[in-house]
C-alpha cells in the first residue's frame, strides 16, 4: 500500500528510480511519481494509472531522486494528488506512506497562518508544515523533524532537497529499509526494490531519520537528534525472479508453484522449532493473530494447534484484538501470521501483546520486515516473491509452516515431513491440462452468476472463508463462505434456482454433513459443485466435482487450490485485472 523509492549514486537516476517503482507494483497503487534534482530545481513527472515499460524526463546526469507509488486515502485518484509534493519554493519534494491521522487540525492551524493548499491530500499538510518549521530552524533537517513531531499515525515520509543535494527520509510505522553499493544508496518501502543491485542493507527502525548526502548515509533518532552508528548487513533476499515467464499472469504462476513451495517448511530441523515448541508448551493460551488472507492462515494454523496438538489455541483478527488485553498474561503465547511483515493491524495488535509481557513469534514471507524485528522469534515461509495482490503460494506456505509445527509438539516431526512430500508430488498430478481445462470450463459456467456460497466443515470451514475471498478479490463477484452447521440458521434463504453453491467435503468425520448439506442446497434449486476426495465424486447431490489432489492431514492445502484456479480463469474470463486488483494493495500498511 503505497511505495517509496530514493536514490543516490553515480548512475542515471531516473531509470533507477523508475525500474524501483516498477518493483514495488505489487504494493497496489493507483497514481505515481518521480522527482529529480536538475541543476539547482526539481524536475517531476506525475500521473494516474500504470507506470509505463519507459519514461523520459531529460538529460541522464541528474543522481539523486525519489519516487513514489499512491494509493489513495486522503483526496481522489488525480494528477494533482499523486506524490511527490512541492514545496511553495519549489526548492523540495516530499511522499509519503501512511496517514497523517490529526490531518484536519494541522490544516486548520497552516491555514490561520497563511498557507494555502492546493490539494486534497494529507501529505500537503506535511510539506506546509515543514515550511512553517523552517522559519525558525537553522536547517531543513531540523525543519523536517519538528514538523514530523506533530504528525499523529503511522507515517514514513522521504524529502528530497534542491538547495542541499540531499535526501532525508522518517520512518514511523509503515516500512522503510535502505541498500548499499559503494557510493550508490537506496532507499525503499521494500528491499524487493533494489535487490538486483545489492544485498547489503542497512534496517531503519521506528523513530529514526536517515539522511543521504555527498554519496553517504548517516541515522540519526528522533527523539534527541543524536547520531546511531548502525553496522551493513548481507541479507539473503526471496527470489527475486519477478518475470511471468510462460504465464499470462504471476497469479496463474504462483498457484502452479505451490507444488514446490510448500516443501519449503521441511527445510526446518526440529532443533528450529524446539524453543518456540518449548514455549506453546508452557503457554496458558496461544493466540494465532494476521488480518485477510494471513487471518484465515492464522485460522487454520490454531486449528491444527487444537486438533492434532490439543493445546489450547485461539483465533483471532489483529483488527479485533482488543477485548483479549485483559485476559492475555505473560504465560501466553502469540503466533502473528503475516505475508509482508509490515500489516499495519498486525503490528500494532502485537506491540500492545508485548507491552503485556506475551512471548511473539511470527510466521512471514519478507526477510527484514519489521514484524521480524519486533518478535521473539520468527519463521520465513519462504515462498518467494509473491507479486500478484491476491496471495496464494504464501497462504499454502504457511499453513504448511502450521501443520509441521503442531505435529511437531506431538513428536511427530519425521511424519509431517513426509506428509508435505507426498501432498506435494500429488499437486505435481493435479496440475494438468485435463484438470485445468475442467476448472476454467466451470468458471466460465459461473461468468453471468453474481451471488455464490461456500460451505465448508471442520478443516474445511477456513478454506470455504479463504475460498471466497480470493474469488471476490479478482472476481468482484459476491462469494460466501460458510460453515455447512448454519445453512440451517439462516443462509438457506438465500438458496433459490440457479445459485451456485460449492460443498467441500473431505474423506473425514464430516462428510456425511456435508453430503447432507448438499442435498439440501440441491432440493432448493442451486447448481452445486463439489471440491473434495475423488472417492465422493460419483454423490448424486452434485452437478459438478473437483477432484483433489490427494493427501492425508493436509486436506486444507490440497482443498484451497481449485478455488485459486476457479478465480483466476472466472476473472480471466470477466476481463479483470488479475494481478493488480481494484482497490486493493498487496501490503497494507495503514489502518
Amino acid at each position: 500500500m503505497c511505495g517509496i523509492f530514493g536514490y543516490m549514486g553515480d548512475n542515471d537516476a531516473s531509470q533507477i528510480i523508475h525500474q524501483g517503482l516498477k518493483r514495488l507494483e505489487y504494493r497496489g497503487y493507483d497514481s505515481w511519481g518521480i522527482s529529480m534534482i536538475d541543476g539547482k530545481r526539481i524536475k517531476c513527472i506525475k500521473s494516474i494509472g500504470h507506470i509505463p515499460e519507459k519514461i523520459f524526463l531529460g538529460k541522464k546526469d541528474s543522481n539523486i531522486g525519489i519516487g513514489h507509488t499512491r494509493w489513495a486515502t486522503h483526496g481522489g485518484v488525480t494528477v494533482t494528488n499523486a506524490h511527490p509534493h512541492f514545496s511553495s519554493d519549489k526548492s523540495f519534494v516530499i511522499a509519503q506512506n501512511g496517514i497523517v491521522e490529526n490531518y484536519t487540525k494541522l490544516k486548520s492551524f497552516l491555514e490561520s497562518k497563511g498557507f494555502v493548499f492546493g490539494t486534497e491530500v494529507d501529505t500537503e499538510v506535511i510539506v506546509k508544515q515543514v515550511e512553517y518549521e523552517l522559519r525558525d530552524c537553522k536547517n531543513i533537517k531540523e525543519a523536517l523533524i519538528k514538523a514530523f513531531k506533530k504528525l499523529e499515525g503511522r507515517n514514513t515520509v522521504i524529502l528530497l532537497n534542491s538547495k542541499e543535494n540531499q535526501i532525508l527520509a522518517i520512518r514511523n510505522g509503515s516500512p522503510l529499509v535502505m541498500g548499499i553499493k559503494k557510493k550508490k544508496i537506496y532507499l525503499a518501502s521494500d528491499p524487493l526494490a533494489f535487490n538486483q543491485y545489492t544485498r547489503n542493507i542497512v534496517d531503519i527502525n521506528n523513530g529514526e531519520l536517515v539522511e543521504i548526502k555527498d554519496e553517504k548515509w548517516s541515522i540519526y533518532t528522533l527523539s534527541n537528534g543524536k547520531k546511531i552508528e548502525r553496522k551493513v548487513k548481507k541479507e539473503m533476499f526471496l527470489n527475486s525472479d519477478v518475470n511471468k515467464g510462460k504465464y499470462d499472469h504471476f497469479m496463474i504462476k504462483e498457484i502452479v508453484e505451490q507444488q514446490h513451495t510448500i516443501l519449503t517448511a521441511t527445510q526446518y530441523k526440529l532443533e528450529d522449532l524446539k524453543p518456540l515448541i518449548e514455549r506453546i508448551k508452557k503457554s496458558s493460551t496461544v493466540y494465532t493473530i494476521g488480518a485477510g488472507t494471513a487471518g484465515f492462515s492464522a485460522d487454520q494454523v490454531a486449528y491444527y494447534l487444537r486438533s492434532i496438538s490439543k493445546i489450547n489455541a485461539i483465533s483471532i483478527k489483529a483488527y479485533e484484538t482488543e477485548s483479549y488485553l485483559d485476559i492475555l498474561t505473560e504465560k501466553d503465547t502469540i503466533i502473528a501470521i503475516s505475508q509482508s511483515g509490515e500489516t499495519a493491524d498486525t503490528l500494532e495488535a502485537v506491540e500492545i501483546f508485548k507491552q503485556k509481557g506475551a512471548y511473539i513469534s511470527s510466521i512471514i514471507n519478507m526477510p527484514s520486515s519489521t514484524l521480524s524485528r519486533v518478535s521473539d522469534s520468527f519463521f520465513m515461509s519462504n515462498a518467494g516473491s509473491e507479486i500478484c495482490v491476491a496471495s496464494t503460494k504464501v497462504f499454502t506456505s504457511q499453513i504448511s509452516f502450521g501443520y509441521l509445527l503442531a505435529k511437531s509438539i506431538l513428536g511427530e516431526f519425521t511424519d509431517a515431513k513426509k506428509e508435505l512430500v507426498y501432498t506435494s508430488t500429488q499437486l505435481e498430478e493435479f496440475f494438468n491440462k485435463r484438470n485445468l481445462k475442467y476448472i476454467e470450463n466451470i468458471s466460465k459456467a459461473l461468468k453471468k452468476k453474481n451471488h455464490f456460497f461456500i460451505l465448508g466443515k471442520g478443516q474445511n470451514f477456513h478454506i470455504a472463508q479463504e475460498g471466497a475471498l480470493k474469488i471476490k478479490e479478482i472476481s468482484y463477484k459476491h462469494f460466501e463462505g460458510f460453515a455447512a452447521g448454519e445453512l440451517k440458521h439462516g443462509v438457506i434463504a438465500l438458496i433459490e434456482k440457479g445459485t451456485p453453491v460449492i460443498s467441500i467435503i473431505s474423506n473425514d468425520q464430516n462428510w456425511k454433513d456435508m453430503i447432507s448439506a448438499t442435498h439440501e442446497v440441491k432440493a432448493r434449486g442451486a447448481f452445486t459443485i463439489g471440491i473434495g476426495d475423488c472417492k465422493f465424486k460419483k454423490e448424486n447431490c452434485f452437478d459438478e466435482y473437483i477432484s483433489v489432489a490427494d493427501s492425508n492431514e493436509l486436506k486444507a492445502v490440497s482443498n484451497v487450490i481449485p478455488f485459486q484456479l476457479i478465480s483466476y480463469y472466472l476473472a480471466k474470463e470477466l476481463g479483470n485485472s488479475i494481478d493488480k486488483p481494484r482497490n486493493l494493495a498487496k501490503s497494507v500498511t495503514v489502518k
